[in-house]
């Protein structure tokens, strides 16, 4: 269970206690739970060093319950437009930037689950600062570790693009190599059939007979080595045209999972419902 601190004095010490126990539960389930690779993104703010409260006003206390809610049913990003909603009731509610923190990291936003666990940190008991600690260690060895699994991700998406791209480009050159050759053996091919109309009848001009028909020969046999050149440069280029493309679609796969990541880490995910299009230049937070 989330924290939930309600306004009247006769639950303030309940509350604390609560606020102990879940901030141990939600430690448990983020020391197990998977995180998805990321890049690495910039630093956030510097931690806040605001007084905070462990009391909600009405408003606030109603996000909150649904907040939990949704939590316990592993709605992670409903959750946390309920906690964004919290905090524009109750901005310096002590155990806010910890949720926050648990519930970007459940959703694999590395960057901003740092970023909100060192805002908790300095209000934050000694065995939360040691739970803090570790969840801030173990996530600054796994952004290590993903920055080097970004950058073969971009390079092999970027190699295999290349590589797709020249091979439609060499496809395409060979096409155009191909209809060339084939407009050539036709002016041969008609060359021929030119030279051989005029041949005269043999009896009458035996030597000027032989010289057409031997140029006849000479056009009917550069004709048919073009087509045969065509014809190969057919095969050749679609076989490369389809090598390209297959090369060219699996590009996208790396290359759409770094985006992924990439945005995962930088905390562009803002939810189904947590903002709308103000009909200008931005958006505003909807209740």
């Amino acid at each position: 269970m989330l924290l939930l601190q309600v306004q009247k004095d006769m639950f303030r010490e309940t509350g604390r206690k609560l606020g102990r126990a879940a901030v141990a539960t939600i430690c448990a389930t983020t020391l197990a739970m998977p995180s998805v690779a990321m890049a690495t993104e910039p630093e956030g703010p510097q931690p806040s060093t605001a007084e905070t409260s462990e009391e909600l006003n009405s408003q606030a206390q109603k996000h909150a319950a649904k907040a939990i809610e949704h939590f316990n049913n592993g709605a992670f990003v409903d959750s946390e437009e309920e906690f964004r909603r919290v905090a524009f009731f109750a901005p310096n509610w002590r155990p806010l930037h910890f949720n926050l923190a648990v519930l970007a990291e459940a959703q694999g936003k590395l960057g901003t689950a740092v970023s909100e666990y060192k805002e908790f940190r300095p209000h934050g008991s000694p065995d939360e600062q040691l739970v803090v600690d570790q969840r801030l260690d173990e996530l600054g060895r796994r952004k290590m570790k993903i920055s080097g699994a970004y950058k073969r991700q971009i390079a092999l998406s970027a190699t295999t693009m290349t590589l797709g791209l020249g091979s439609i480009g060499g496809a395409a050159a060979l096409f155009a190599i191909m209809v060339r050759n084939s407009n050539r053996a036709e002016e041969y091919s008609n060359a021929a059939d030119q030279a051989e109309a005029m041949i005269p009848d043999y009896e009458s001009s035996p030597d000027y007979q032989t010289a057409l028909q031997q140029q006849a020969d000479d056009f009917r046999a550069e004709a048919t080595d073009l087509t045969k050149r065509r014809t190969g440069m057919l095969y050749g280029g679609v076989y490369l045209a389809i090598f390209g493309l297959l090369l060219t679609a699996y590009s996208i796969i790396p290359l759409r999972n770094a985006i992924k990541s990439k945005r995962q880490l930088d905390g562009i995910n803002l939810g189904k419902t947590r903002l709308k299009w103000n009909g200008g230049a931005g958006v505003t937070l909807r209740f």
